[in-house]
């Protein structure tokens, strides 16, 4: 096996740093790539020159001098957006996502399919998964030549080698290793990330958090997941791929989790446990308490914005356990920003004075969280944007 050199893994990081700053930045002449990486003139001639030949990013609109002089024009340099694709599968309870991204990170193709996840094991889940991805590339007519590889985010528990699901709401069973298998039907890499792991990067790719070096993402909705970026790169613990706020006590004597244990977070502002409440209350449409549906969650928001008081009750507790979460965050890390998205969103405004009163009731007395937390919109390519991210990232 050849040994790899440090001049090696520098010439690589270089390279990637390159291939990002074009991807944020757009358009750029060498010049202009010096002033955003840093790096030498001859450092950035001499990898976009292999960069080009490599048909991985082009040269164009040569800008001469209006002067008229015989100076050396100024070439701009852009990514081919055509050169490389990267596979997105947003897996969640009984539907797969799938988003196809480009060079640049431009969602160019998606698709949403049922599946009944919760009911398969790991051989009927990989012959599904590797059936329907081959039937979204083929109906996309997409060269596997330039296919990079294949990214599953996933909610639950990922093994942190980046093998499997040790354990997903949306999956049957537990510790399945997915991702050897699937690479053995695609012939392709795999890679595989937390959802909201994956919100926190795609976050870091909008230009009001790329400069940011510490950031929480939070992402509620059926659970209550978090990101964390700690110095510009993504938090992984010793064994799992995920950092699970969702699953930190409230109460020790509180409602039923899904994990099984008692009080976490998210056994009071997850979407099934709103609606378990909100159950106890109203006489709601029969559901899988567990799986309550979109419309069934935004159904109790609109009881809420008709002034209903115990609906209004029920978020507003949700919002306390939320801002005490917050705090600890707040005392562990500290960070610039904590974000809160995901399909939750939906009932921020209603979560959000008694989120923020709890929040800075409990801040300790150095720590300020003026304009530290603040909402995102949610969008349902927010996940397979982030997978794409992480792909580029270990493919670059």
């Amino acid at each position: 096996m050849k040994k790899i050199t440090d001049t090696e893994l520098i010439r690589s990081a270089n390279r990637r740093d390159i291939i990002q700053t074009l991807r944020l930045h757009g358009e750029l002449a060498r010049v202009e790539i010096g002033d955003h990486t840093k790096l030498s003139p001859a450092t950035i001639t001499s990898i976009t020159s292999e960069l080009v030949q490599q048909g991985l990013i082009i040269e164009q609109n040569v800008v001469l001098d209006p002067s008229g002089g015989r100076g050396r024009p100024k070439v701009k340099l852009q990514l081919n957006n055509q050169a490389a694709f990267y596979l997105a599968i947003k897996l969640s309870i009984n539907e797969v996502r799938f988003m196809l991204g480009d060079t640049s990170g431009t969602i160019v193709a998606q698709a949403t399919q049922a599946m009944l996840t919760v009911t398969l094991n790991q051989e009927q889940l990989v012959d599904a998964l590797s059936k329907a991805i081959e039937e979204f590339i083929q109906h996309n007519e997409v060269k596997r030549s330039k296919l990079r590889g294949l990214g599953l985010a996933v909610q639950g528990v990922i093994e942190t080698q980046g093998k499997g699901i040790l354990w997903s709401p949306a999956i049957k069973g537990k510790q399945l290793e997915l991702v050897e298998q699937l690479q053995l039907k695609s012939q392709l890499p795999v890679f595989i990330a937390n959802d909201a792991n994956c919100l926190a990067v795609a976050l870091t790719q909008l230009p009001k958090y790329s400069k940011l070096d510490n950031l929480v993402a939070i992402q509620l909705g059926y659970g209550v997941g978090m990101g964390l970026i700690v110095n510009g790169e993504l938090y992984q613990d010793a064994s799992a791929a995920t950092t699970e706020f969702g699953h930190t006590k409230f109460s020790l004597n509180g409602p039923q989790c899904r994990c099984g244990g008692r009080g976490c977070i998210e056994a009071y502002v997850g979407d099934y446990a709103i609606y378990r409440d909100a159950s106890a209350i109203y006489n709601l449409p029969p559901t899988d308490m567990l799986h309550p549906s979109e419309k069934q969650m935004l159904d109790l928001n609109q009881l809420t914005e008709q002034d209903n008081p115990a609906m209004a009750q029920i978020f507003s507790q949700a919002g306390t356990v939320l801002g005490m979460g917050l705090a600890n965050i707040m005392a562990l890390f500290n960070p610039q920003k904590i974000v809160i998205s995901g399909p939750g969103i939906r009932a921020y405004e209603h979560m959000k004075e008694s989120m923020l009163r709890t929040l800075h009731d409990n801040l300790l007395p150095y720590h300020q969280a003026e304009n530290v937390v603040e909402k995102h919109n949610w969008d349902e390519d927010m996940a397979g944007l982030g997978m794409i991210t992480i792909m580029q990232q270990h493919t670059d």
